[in-house]
Protein backbone atom coordinates (compact mmCIF):
# COMPACT_ATOMS: atom_id res chain seq x y z
CA UNK A 1 0.00 0.00 0.00
CA UNK A 2 1.19 3.20 -0.86
CA UNK A 3 2.50 5.53 2.08
CA UNK A 4 1.73 8.88 1.59
CA UNK A 5 2.77 10.58 4.45
CA UNK A 6 6.05 9.18 3.36
CA UNK A 7 5.94 11.09 0.09
CA UNK A 8 4.88 14.25 1.56
CA UNK A 9 7.89 14.16 4.05
CA UNK A 10 10.18 13.18 1.43
CA UNK A 11 9.03 16.70 -0.62
CA UNK A 12 9.09 18.60 2.44
CA UNK A 13 12.78 18.00 3.52
CA UNK A 14 13.23 19.32 -0.33
CA UNK A 15 11.26 22.59 0.58
CA UNK A 16 13.05 23.23 3.89
CA UNK A 17 16.71 23.59 1.65
CA UNK A 18 15.14 25.84 -0.52
CA UNK A 19 13.66 27.99 2.30
CA UNK A 20 17.12 27.74 4.44
CA UNK A 21 18.30 29.04 0.46
CA UNK A 22 15.52 31.81 0.10
CA UNK A 23 15.55 33.00 3.91
CA UNK A 24 18.21 34.35 6.76
CA UNK A 25 17.76 31.97 9.28
CA UNK A 26 19.57 33.98 11.98
CA UNK A 27 16.91 37.01 11.14
CA UNK A 28 14.01 34.88 10.85
CA UNK A 29 14.78 33.97 14.59
CA UNK A 30 15.65 37.69 15.77
CA UNK A 31 12.77 38.91 14.51
CA UNK A 32 10.22 36.03 15.75
CA UNK A 33 12.20 37.16 19.57
CA UNK A 34 12.12 40.32 19.18
CA UNK A 35 7.76 39.87 19.15
CA UNK A 36 8.16 38.90 22.28
CA UNK A 37 11.28 40.44 23.91
CA UNK A 38 9.21 43.28 25.44
CA UNK A 39 6.23 41.33 26.39
CA UNK A 40 7.31 37.85 27.50
CA UNK A 41 4.27 35.03 26.94
CA UNK A 42 2.85 33.92 30.21
CA UNK A 43 0.52 31.56 28.23
CA UNK A 44 -0.07 30.97 24.36
CA UNK A 45 -3.47 32.40 23.83
CA UNK A 46 -4.38 28.92 22.09
CA UNK A 47 -4.49 27.50 25.25
CA UNK A 48 -5.99 30.34 27.10
CA UNK A 49 -8.94 29.62 24.60
CA UNK A 50 -8.92 26.03 25.10
CA UNK A 51 -9.40 26.59 28.87
CA UNK A 52 -11.98 29.28 28.42
CA UNK A 53 -13.72 26.94 26.06
CA UNK A 54 -13.43 23.40 28.55
CA UNK A 55 -14.51 25.49 31.57
CA UNK A 56 -17.86 27.28 29.61
CA UNK A 57 -18.41 23.56 28.17
CA UNK A 58 -18.74 25.09 24.67
CA UNK A 59 -16.61 23.35 21.78
CA UNK A 60 -13.58 24.16 20.44
CA UNK A 61 -14.16 25.18 16.30
CA UNK A 62 -11.11 24.99 14.17
CA UNK A 63 -12.46 25.56 11.01
CA UNK A 64 -9.74 24.80 7.88
CA UNK A 65 -9.05 26.39 4.67
CA UNK A 66 -7.66 24.09 2.07
CA UNK A 67 -7.69 23.84 -1.61
CA UNK A 68 -6.59 20.43 -1.98
CA UNK A 69 -5.49 16.91 -0.11
CA UNK A 70 -4.27 13.53 -1.32
CA UNK A 71 -7.51 12.02 -0.56
CA UNK A 72 -10.14 14.41 -1.86
CA UNK A 73 -8.06 15.87 -4.61
CA UNK A 74 -8.69 19.52 -5.74
CA UNK A 75 -11.49 20.02 -2.97
CA UNK A 76 -12.39 23.71 -3.92
CA UNK A 77 -9.93 24.71 -6.17
CA UNK A 78 -11.56 28.34 -6.47
CA UNK A 79 -11.65 28.82 -3.06
CA UNK A 80 -11.98 32.83 -2.17
CA UNK A 81 -9.55 32.91 0.97
CA UNK A 82 -10.63 36.12 2.71
CA UNK A 83 -14.36 35.32 1.87
CA UNK A 84 -14.11 31.68 3.27
CA UNK A 85 -11.84 33.13 6.30
CA UNK A 86 -14.72 36.03 6.84
CA UNK A 87 -17.60 33.01 6.72
CA UNK A 88 -15.60 31.19 9.16
CA UNK A 89 -15.32 34.00 11.66
CA UNK A 90 -18.84 34.64 11.57
CA UNK A 91 -19.72 31.27 12.18
CA UNK A 92 -18.32 31.73 15.33
CA UNK A 93 -14.93 30.30 15.09
CA UNK A 94 -12.24 29.65 17.76
CA UNK A 95 -9.41 29.11 15.40
CA UNK A 96 -8.71 28.78 11.64
CA UNK A 97 -6.17 26.70 9.95
CA UNK A 98 -4.40 27.48 6.65
CA UNK A 99 -2.87 24.88 4.95
CA UNK A 100 0.64 26.31 3.97
CA UNK A 101 2.19 22.95 1.82
CA UNK A 102 1.81 23.68 -1.60
CA UNK A 103 2.35 20.35 -3.85
CA UNK A 104 0.01 17.90 -1.71
CA UNK A 105 -2.92 20.49 -0.61
CA UNK A 106 -2.73 23.54 -2.61
CA UNK A 107 -1.45 25.87 -0.06
CA UNK A 108 1.12 28.60 0.80
CA UNK A 109 2.45 31.16 3.01
CA UNK A 110 0.58 33.76 1.32
CA UNK A 111 -2.50 32.25 2.09
CA UNK A 112 -1.34 32.39 5.76
CA UNK A 113 -0.28 35.93 5.86
CA UNK A 114 -3.64 36.85 3.70
CA UNK A 115 -5.58 35.44 6.40
CA UNK A 116 -4.01 37.09 8.95
CA UNK A 117 -4.47 40.51 6.82
CA UNK A 118 -8.63 39.32 6.45
CA UNK A 119 -8.94 39.24 10.08
CA UNK A 120 -6.79 42.44 11.13
CA UNK A 121 -9.35 44.24 13.33
CA UNK A 122 -12.14 41.74 13.57
CA UNK A 123 -13.94 41.77 16.91
CA UNK A 124 -13.42 38.40 18.44
CA UNK A 125 -10.99 37.79 15.84
CA UNK A 126 -10.27 33.26 15.57
CA UNK A 127 -6.53 32.45 15.89
CA UNK A 128 -4.69 31.40 12.80
CA UNK A 129 -3.31 27.66 13.00
CA UNK A 130 -0.39 26.97 10.83
CA UNK A 131 -1.45 23.65 9.59
CA UNK A 132 1.99 21.98 7.60
CA UNK A 133 4.03 18.82 8.12
CA UNK A 134 6.80 20.79 10.18
CA UNK A 135 10.18 19.73 10.37
CA UNK A 136 12.37 22.67 10.91
CA UNK A 137 12.32 25.74 13.37
CA UNK A 138 12.81 27.24 9.97
CA UNK A 139 9.03 26.40 8.91
CA UNK A 140 8.21 27.78 12.62
CA UNK A 141 9.78 31.43 12.41
CA UNK A 142 8.05 31.73 9.03
CA UNK A 143 4.54 30.81 10.55
CA UNK A 144 5.15 33.62 13.05
CA UNK A 145 6.51 36.04 10.16
CA UNK A 146 3.22 35.12 8.23
CA UNK A 147 0.65 35.70 11.25
CA UNK A 148 0.16 32.17 13.10
CA UNK A 149 -0.55 32.19 16.42
CA UNK A 150 -0.35 28.29 16.74
CA UNK A 151 1.39 25.56 14.59
CA UNK A 152 0.79 21.87 14.16
CA UNK A 153 3.41 19.36 15.26
CA UNK A 154 2.72 15.56 13.74
CA UNK A 155 4.24 12.96 16.45
CA UNK A 156 4.46 10.70 13.41
CA UNK A 157 7.23 12.40 11.53
CA UNK A 158 9.49 13.16 14.51
CA UNK A 159 11.85 12.04 17.26
CA UNK A 160 9.89 12.65 20.36
CA UNK A 161 13.50 14.33 21.35
CA UNK A 162 12.39 16.51 17.71
CA UNK A 163 8.95 17.43 18.59
CA UNK A 164 9.71 18.19 22.42
CA UNK A 165 12.42 20.97 21.10
CA UNK A 166 10.25 22.19 18.45
CA UNK A 167 7.55 22.56 20.90
CA UNK A 168 9.84 25.00 23.08
CA UNK A 169 10.82 26.75 20.36
CA UNK A 170 7.08 27.62 19.37
CA UNK A 171 6.13 28.46 22.59
CA UNK A 172 9.44 30.75 23.33
CA UNK A 173 7.59 32.89 20.54
CA UNK A 174 4.09 33.04 21.77
CA UNK A 175 2.98 30.08 19.57
CA UNK A 176 0.53 27.59 20.77
CA UNK A 177 1.42 23.97 19.94
CA UNK A 178 -1.43 21.41 18.38
CA UNK A 179 0.48 18.15 18.89
CA UNK A 180 -0.94 15.47 16.84
CA UNK A 181 -0.88 11.38 16.59
CA UNK A 182 -3.00 9.42 14.56
CA UNK A 183 -2.76 5.65 17.16
CA UNK A 184 -2.09 4.56 20.52
CA UNK A 185 1.68 4.18 19.68
CA UNK A 186 2.16 7.09 18.84
CA UNK A 187 0.86 8.93 21.70
CA UNK A 188 2.82 5.98 24.18
CA UNK A 189 5.73 7.28 22.07
CA UNK A 190 5.30 11.16 23.75
CA UNK A 191 3.57 10.48 26.45
CA UNK A 192 5.81 12.00 28.77
CA UNK A 193 6.46 15.39 26.83
CA UNK A 194 4.83 18.30 28.54
CA UNK A 195 2.60 19.26 26.12
CA UNK A 196 -1.10 20.39 26.49
CA UNK A 197 -2.78 19.88 23.74
CA UNK A 198 -3.17 16.85 22.10
CA UNK A 199 -4.79 16.29 18.43
CA UNK A 200 -6.34 12.86 17.33
CA UNK A 201 -6.15 12.75 13.69
CA UNK A 202 -9.03 10.01 12.64
CA UNK A 203 -7.17 9.86 9.10
CA UNK A 204 -4.04 7.46 8.71
CA UNK A 205 -1.57 9.47 7.21
CA UNK A 206 -0.27 6.59 5.55
CA UNK A 207 -3.84 5.51 3.62
CA UNK A 208 -6.09 8.75 4.51
CA UNK A 209 -8.98 6.29 5.72
CA UNK A 210 -10.59 8.21 8.51
CA UNK A 211 -12.32 6.27 11.83
CA UNK A 212 -14.15 8.77 14.16
CA UNK A 213 -14.25 6.24 17.00
CA UNK A 214 -10.11 6.78 17.08
CA UNK A 215 -10.60 9.84 19.07
CA UNK A 216 -12.86 8.69 21.66
CA UNK A 217 -9.88 5.71 22.06
CA UNK A 218 -7.27 7.73 22.20
CA UNK A 219 -9.15 9.94 24.79
CA UNK A 220 -8.56 7.73 27.51
CA UNK A 221 -4.89 7.58 26.89
CA UNK A 222 -5.20 11.61 27.18
CA UNK A 223 -4.05 12.21 30.55
CA UNK A 224 -5.87 15.49 31.24
CA UNK A 225 -4.66 17.41 28.46
CA UNK A 226 -7.11 19.39 25.85
CA UNK A 227 -7.81 16.89 23.35
CA UNK A 228 -9.00 18.00 19.35
CA UNK A 229 -10.80 15.90 16.86
CA UNK A 230 -9.45 15.76 13.61
CA UNK A 231 -10.67 14.70 10.08
CA UNK A 232 -13.61 12.91 8.89
CA UNK A 233 -15.66 15.15 10.44
CA UNK A 234 -18.61 16.39 8.48
CA UNK A 235 -22.24 17.28 10.53
CA UNK A 236 -23.52 16.57 13.75
CA UNK A 237 -23.90 13.07 13.45
CA UNK A 238 -20.31 12.62 13.43
CA UNK A 239 -19.92 15.15 16.57
CA UNK A 240 -22.03 13.19 18.89
CA UNK A 241 -20.04 10.75 17.54
CA UNK A 242 -16.95 12.12 19.44
CA UNK A 243 -18.24 13.13 22.47
CA UNK A 244 -15.39 12.92 24.52
CA UNK A 245 -13.45 15.93 22.34
CA UNK A 246 -12.89 19.89 23.94
CA UNK A 247 -13.00 21.06 19.78
CA UNK A 248 -13.12 20.18 16.76
CA UNK A 249 -10.75 20.55 13.21
CA UNK A 250 -13.24 20.66 10.19
CA UNK A 251 -12.11 21.33 6.35
CA UNK A 252 -13.41 19.16 3.50
CA UNK A 253 -16.91 19.93 4.48
CA UNK A 254 -16.32 23.49 4.67
CA UNK A 255 -14.21 23.72 1.75
CA UNK A 256 -17.05 21.35 -0.38
CA UNK A 257 -19.99 24.01 0.77
CA UNK A 258 -17.78 27.12 1.54
CA UNK A 259 -20.89 29.85 0.84
CA UNK A 260 -21.72 32.15 3.63
CA UNK A 261 -24.93 30.35 4.38
CA UNK A 262 -23.53 26.92 4.28
CA UNK A 263 -21.23 27.99 6.77
CA UNK A 264 -23.48 29.20 9.20
CA UNK A 265 -25.65 26.21 8.75
CA UNK A 266 -23.02 23.87 9.45
CA UNK A 267 -22.48 26.15 12.91
CA UNK A 268 -26.26 25.20 13.44
CA UNK A 269 -25.25 21.65 13.15
CA UNK A 270 -21.76 21.90 15.37
CA UNK A 271 -24.16 23.48 18.39
CA UNK A 272 -26.81 20.86 17.85
CA UNK A 273 -24.46 17.77 18.66
CA UNK A 274 -26.23 16.75 21.72
CA UNK A 275 -29.17 15.40 20.24
CA UNK A 276 -29.82 11.68 20.61
CA UNK A 277 -29.52 9.86 16.91
CA UNK A 278 -32.55 7.84 15.14
CA UNK A 279 -31.47 5.13 12.51
CA UNK A 280 -34.72 3.89 10.68
CA UNK A 281 -33.67 0.74 8.74
CA UNK A 282 -35.44 -1.70 6.15
CA UNK A 283 -36.11 1.12 4.13
CA UNK A 284 -36.90 -0.26 0.68
CA UNK A 285 -39.45 2.02 -1.12
CA UNK A 286 -38.21 4.81 -3.74
CA UNK A 287 -40.76 7.44 -1.41
CA UNK A 288 -38.67 6.40 1.78
CA UNK A 289 -35.43 7.27 0.06
CA UNK A 290 -36.44 10.64 0.75
CA UNK A 291 -37.88 10.51 4.28
CA UNK A 292 -36.27 13.47 6.57
CA UNK A 293 -37.54 11.82 9.88
CA UNK A 294 -34.13 9.72 10.76
CA UNK A 295 -30.76 11.03 10.88
CA UNK A 296 -29.67 7.49 8.79
CA UNK A 297 -31.81 5.06 6.16
CA UNK A 298 -30.80 1.70 6.43
CA UNK A 299 -30.86 -0.29 3.45
CA UNK A 300 -30.60 -3.51 4.21
CA UNK A 301 -28.35 -6.34 1.89
CA UNK A 302 -28.39 -8.92 4.14
CA UNK A 303 -29.35 -12.59 2.21
CA UNK A 304 -31.09 -13.80 5.13
CA UNK A 305 -33.14 -10.33 5.59
CA UNK A 306 -37.06 -10.06 5.01
CA UNK A 307 -36.32 -6.04 4.42
CA UNK A 308 -33.89 -5.99 1.46
CA UNK A 309 -35.21 -3.49 -1.48
CA UNK A 310 -36.80 -4.84 -4.41
CA UNK A 311 -35.56 -4.19 -7.95
CA UNK A 312 -36.83 -1.21 -8.89
CA UNK A 313 -35.38 1.17 -5.33
CA UNK A 314 -32.07 -1.17 -6.10
CA UNK A 315 -32.39 0.88 -9.77
CA UNK A 316 -33.35 4.37 -8.39
CA UNK A 317 -30.14 3.74 -5.35
CA UNK A 318 -27.70 3.00 -8.93
CA UNK A 319 -29.25 6.10 -10.47
CA UNK A 320 -29.70 8.77 -7.85
CA UNK A 321 -28.01 11.73 -9.29
CA UNK A 322 -27.21 12.73 -5.96
CA UNK A 323 -26.28 10.16 -3.22
CA UNK A 324 -27.54 10.88 -0.14
CA UNK A 325 -25.22 10.99 2.49
CA UNK A 326 -27.00 9.62 5.51
CA UNK A 327 -28.25 6.40 3.50
CA UNK A 328 -26.39 3.46 5.11
CA UNK A 329 -25.50 -0.19 3.40
CA UNK A 330 -26.26 -2.72 5.93
CA UNK A 331 -24.70 -5.98 5.63
CA UNK A 332 -25.49 -9.20 7.77
CA UNK A 333 -24.00 -12.46 7.03
CA UNK A 334 -22.74 -11.62 3.83
CA UNK A 335 -19.00 -11.98 2.66
CA UNK A 336 -16.51 -10.21 2.52
CA UNK A 337 -17.01 -10.34 -1.72
CA UNK A 338 -20.65 -9.65 -1.76
CA UNK A 339 -19.57 -6.52 0.19
CA UNK A 340 -17.50 -5.49 -2.06
CA UNK A 341 -19.24 -6.38 -5.14
CA UNK A 342 -22.44 -4.43 -3.89
CA UNK A 343 -19.93 -1.51 -2.45
CA UNK A 344 -18.77 -1.41 -6.52
CA UNK A 345 -22.43 -0.55 -7.78
CA UNK A 346 -23.90 1.83 -5.37
CA UNK A 347 -21.79 5.03 -3.58
CA UNK A 348 -22.67 4.32 -0.33
CA UNK A 349 -20.66 6.90 1.74
CA UNK A 350 -21.76 4.49 4.90
CA UNK A 351 -22.00 0.93 5.72
CA UNK A 352 -23.08 -1.22 8.78
CA UNK A 353 -21.01 -4.38 9.21
CA UNK A 354 -21.71 -7.05 11.73
CA UNK A 355 -18.62 -7.57 14.10
CA UNK A 356 -18.41 -11.64 13.85
CA UNK A 357 -18.90 -11.50 9.92
CA UNK A 358 -15.67 -9.22 9.62
CA UNK A 359 -11.97 -9.30 10.43
CA UNK A 360 -10.16 -5.55 11.41
CA UNK A 361 -7.87 -6.21 8.78
CA UNK A 362 -11.42 -5.81 5.83
CA UNK A 363 -12.53 -2.64 7.99
CA UNK A 364 -9.25 -1.13 7.39
CA UNK A 365 -9.14 -1.63 3.70
CA UNK A 366 -12.70 0.00 2.93
CA UNK A 367 -12.98 3.73 2.09
CA UNK A 368 -16.35 4.35 3.69
CA UNK A 369 -17.30 5.29 7.17
CA UNK A 370 -18.45 1.86 9.60
CA UNK A 371 -20.82 1.42 11.89
CA UNK A 372 -19.98 -1.53 13.32
CA UNK A 373 -22.80 -3.51 15.22
CA UNK A 374 -22.61 -6.61 17.75
CA UNK A 375 -25.36 -9.01 18.08
CA UNK A 376 -24.85 -9.64 21.92
CA UNK A 377 -24.86 -12.52 23.72
CA UNK A 378 -21.87 -12.45 26.70
CA UNK A 379 -19.79 -9.61 27.83
CA UNK A 380 -17.22 -11.37 25.61
CA UNK A 381 -18.90 -9.68 22.12
CA UNK A 382 -18.55 -6.64 23.71
CA UNK A 383 -15.00 -7.33 24.67
CA UNK A 384 -14.22 -8.37 21.29
CA UNK A 385 -14.94 -4.81 19.89
CA UNK A 386 -11.76 -3.55 20.97
CA UNK A 387 -10.18 -5.45 18.26
CA UNK A 388 -12.13 -2.79 15.92
CA UNK A 389 -12.24 0.13 18.06
CA UNK A 390 -9.66 2.39 16.56
CA UNK A 391 -10.83 1.26 12.91
CA UNK A 392 -14.70 1.68 12.97
CA UNK A 393 -17.01 5.02 13.31
CA UNK A 394 -19.47 3.83 15.82
CA UNK A 395 -20.86 0.99 17.27
CA UNK A 396 -24.16 -0.58 17.42
CA UNK A 397 -25.14 -2.77 20.26
CA UNK A 398 -27.83 -5.39 18.82
CA UNK A 399 -29.83 -7.99 19.99
CA UNK A 400 -28.64 -11.76 19.88
CA UNK A 401 -31.08 -12.27 16.67
CA UNK A 402 -30.37 -9.17 14.36
CA UNK A 403 -33.92 -8.39 12.71
CA UNK A 404 -35.82 -10.30 15.13
CA UNK A 405 -37.21 -7.39 16.67
CA UNK A 406 -35.87 -9.59 20.54
CA UNK A 407 -33.58 -7.18 22.36
CA UNK A 408 -30.97 -7.16 24.30
CA UNK A 409 -31.02 -10.00 27.16
CA UNK A 410 -27.98 -9.16 28.55
CA UNK A 411 -26.92 -6.01 30.54
CA UNK A 412 -24.60 -3.71 28.97
CA UNK A 413 -21.92 -2.39 31.41
CA UNK A 414 -22.23 1.17 32.39
CA UNK A 415 -18.53 1.71 32.02
CA UNK A 416 -18.88 0.28 27.63
CA UNK A 417 -15.99 3.51 26.84
CA UNK A 418 -17.43 4.17 23.35
CA UNK A 419 -20.35 5.89 21.70
CA UNK A 420 -22.95 3.63 20.78
CA UNK A 421 -26.28 2.92 19.04
CA UNK A 422 -28.99 0.74 20.73
CA UNK A 423 -30.82 -1.52 18.48
CA UNK A 424 -32.85 -4.95 19.07
CA UNK A 425 -36.43 -4.55 19.96
CA UNK A 426 -36.93 -0.73 20.23
CA UNK A 427 -40.06 0.77 19.51
CA UNK A 428 -42.52 4.17 20.29
CA UNK A 429 -43.38 2.79 24.22
CA UNK A 430 -40.09 1.52 25.41
CA UNK A 431 -37.45 4.61 24.14
CA UNK A 432 -36.68 4.74 27.80
CA UNK A 433 -33.89 2.04 27.38
CA UNK A 434 -31.67 4.53 25.92
CA UNK A 435 -31.63 6.63 29.47
CA UNK A 436 -30.08 3.82 30.95
CA UNK A 437 -26.77 3.69 28.86
CA UNK A 438 -24.57 6.39 29.60
CA UNK A 439 -22.74 5.95 26.08
CA UNK A 440 -26.21 5.81 23.86
CA UNK A 441 -26.01 8.03 21.42
CA UNK A 442 -29.25 6.91 19.70
CA UNK A 443 -31.22 4.18 18.28
CA UNK A 444 -31.69 1.95 15.66
CA UNK A 445 -35.21 1.06 14.52
CA UNK A 446 -36.30 -1.50 12.10
CA UNK A 447 -39.44 -3.36 13.46
CA UNK A 448 -40.93 -1.12 15.76
CA UNK A 449 -41.16 1.68 12.86
CA UNK A 450 -43.57 -1.01 10.43
CA UNK A 451 -47.11 -1.61 10.51
CA UNK A 452 -47.98 -5.19 8.98
CA UNK A 453 -44.52 -5.54 8.09
CA UNK A 454 -44.31 -2.54 5.68
CA UNK A 455 -42.28 0.53 7.28
CA UNK A 456 -44.71 2.95 8.87
CA UNK A 457 -43.81 7.05 8.03
CA UNK A 458 -46.23 7.64 11.46
CA UNK A 459 -44.21 6.14 13.49
CA UNK A 460 -41.49 7.35 12.27
CA UNK A 461 -41.90 10.75 12.95
CA UNK A 462 -43.66 9.53 16.31
CA UNK A 463 -40.03 8.01 17.27
CA UNK A 464 -38.15 11.16 16.21
CA UNK A 465 -40.07 13.30 17.89
CA UNK A 466 -40.02 11.51 21.44
CA UNK A 467 -36.24 10.96 20.94
CA UNK A 468 -36.40 15.17 20.88
CA UNK A 469 -38.43 14.76 23.94
CA UNK A 470 -35.85 12.42 25.34
CA UNK A 471 -33.21 14.48 24.84
CA UNK A 472 -34.88 17.96 26.05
Amino acid sequence: MKNILADIVAQKQLEIKALYAQYDFAALEKAALDTVKNAPVAMPLFYHALAKSRAERTPFFIAEFKRKSPSEGWINRAADLPTQVLAYAQAGAGAISVLTDTPFFGGRYADLAAAAATLRGYENRPLLLQKDFVLDPIQIYLAKKHGAELILLIAAILEPTQLEQLRRQAEAIGLGVLVEVHDAEELERIQHLDFPVLGVNNRDLKTFRTALNRANVLTRQAGGRFLIAESGLRDYRDFQAVRSADGFLIGTTLMQNWSKAATSTFAEHFRARGRRLFKACGIRTEELLKNTEADYLGINFSPVSKRRPNAETLAVLKNMPVFPAHLVAVFYQNTEDDIRAILADYPFKIIQLYAHDVTPEFVRSLRQKVMLACAVHTLADLERLELFAAEVDLFILDGAMPGSGQSIRLTIPADFPYPFLLAGGLHLDNLTHVLAHPACIGIDVASGIETDGLVDTEKMQAIAGRLIHLTS
